[in-house]
């Protein structure tokens, strides 16, 4: 694993949750999510919250069929992930994300109003679900 902090992305059509860990890569906390209005802005972004956070590599959810194979979700972000290499220059790991939507829409329904507002979308709380299985299989 790469030394500092790592961003993980949960891709979504209408927005792109972040969340980030510390530099020891033992907590997680959710960043607000980015709107996926066109590439340049969101490539924009997050080059933005790469330098503000002081991120060192990046993790992407791999959104695999629940039978661990790669479907059309996986074909519509492969493009985006080759962007990311390109644009970035930062290591960059992908991890199966299946069921992290779902872990964090349970969190998003027991939180208050204050809480969702302050991360905007469901979004962030899957990236760190993201994140935090990839710091456990690393």
């Amino acid at each position: 694993m790469c030394r500092g902090r790592i961003l993980a992305l949960d891709y979504g059509s209408k927005n792109v949750g972040l969340a980030s860990s510390d530099e020891s890569g033992v907590a997680v906390r959710p960043l607000p999510s980015i709107p996926n209005k066109n590439r340049r802005d969101l490539l924009r972004r997050l080059k933005k919250a790469i330098q503000e956070h002081h991120i060192g590599s990046l993790v992407i959810g791999l959104p695999l069929n629940m039978d661990g194979s790669r479907g059309e979700a996986v074909e519509r972000i492969d493009h985006f992930i080759g962007q990311l290499r390109r644009e970035l220059h930062l290591p960059l790991s992908e991890v199966d994300e299946r069921l992290s939507t779902v872990e964090a829409m349970e969190m998003w329904r027991s939180m208050s109003a204050r809480q969702r507002r302050r991360y905007r979308t469901v979004d962030s709380l899957a990236a760190a679900f993201i994140l935090e299985r990839f710091l456990k299989e690393s």
